[in-house]
């Protein structure tokens, strides 16, 4: 049966409107995605920076809150999206800061090593011990090598130089070095920072900061 020219006309203008009624959705559907899009990529890049400024300059965190302060000098923690910051001040203690994820458990009980013991360790596996105490808070004993005014070098040193070690110790508060001298035992806390190996000229080295003198 042939449809009336006014019937035609109506399905037409049915058939238009849902088809932009189609084309509508798809555009609020588009508009959500980039929206959302963009959140996840500034959500990654806040993440992101607050673990290269902690880790490697450690500045910050930025864009975690703070939700608990210790009374143990100012020790102060912070949670973001899925990693935790701890930022150590203890009167005479840990100074670091530390990034992690929830979990991560405040700590401020160093590791107690001797220099000949990293000294030997250092030597033989340079790539291990580096990446194993690397940030790591530790008690160090070892011979002051020599006395500056925020600085003290400790050293393990053998007679053939093969596991000769230096240990530069940047002090985190000023201190009274009137009663130390060159060649005495001495014990440190703070952070390793990094380690260096030897040259033909320099022996292996290790710096840490953060430290004070037991």
């Amino acid at each position: 049966m042939k449809k009336k020219k006014k019937d035609y006309y109506e399905d037409e203008n049915y058939e238009i409107n849902d088809i932009e009624l189609i084309d509508q959705r798809k555009s609020s559907s588009k508009k959500i995605t980039n929206i959302i899009f963009i959140i996840i990529i500034a959500l990654v890049i806040m993440i992101a920076t607050d673990i290269v400024c902690v880790a490697k300059y450690n500045k910050g965190p930025y864009f975690a809150v703070r939700t608990n302060t210790y009374n143990d000098g100012g020790t102060e923690v912070f949670y973001g999206l899925g990693y935790k910051v701890i930022k150590y001040h203890q009167k005479q203690g840990r100074r670091d800061t530390q990034i992690g994820f929830w979990n991560m458990k405040y700590q401020t009980t160093p590791t107690d090593i001797n220099a000949i013991d990293l000294a030997i360790e250092f030597r033989n596996n340079p790539k291990k011990t580096a990446n194993k105490l690397a940030k790591k808070f530790v008690r160090l004993t070892g011979e002051i090598y020599k006395i500056k005014d925020k600085e003290l070098i400790l050293q393990y040193k053998d007679p053939t130089d093969a596991y000769t070690l230096r240990i530069k110790c940047k002090m985190a508060d000023e201190e009274d070095f009137s009663n130390l001298q060159e060649k005495m035992e001495i014990t440190v806390i703070g952070t390793i920072e990094n380690f260096t190996i030897a040259t033909k000229t320099t022996p292996n080295k290790v710096n840490m900061s953060n430290c004070f003198a037991e």
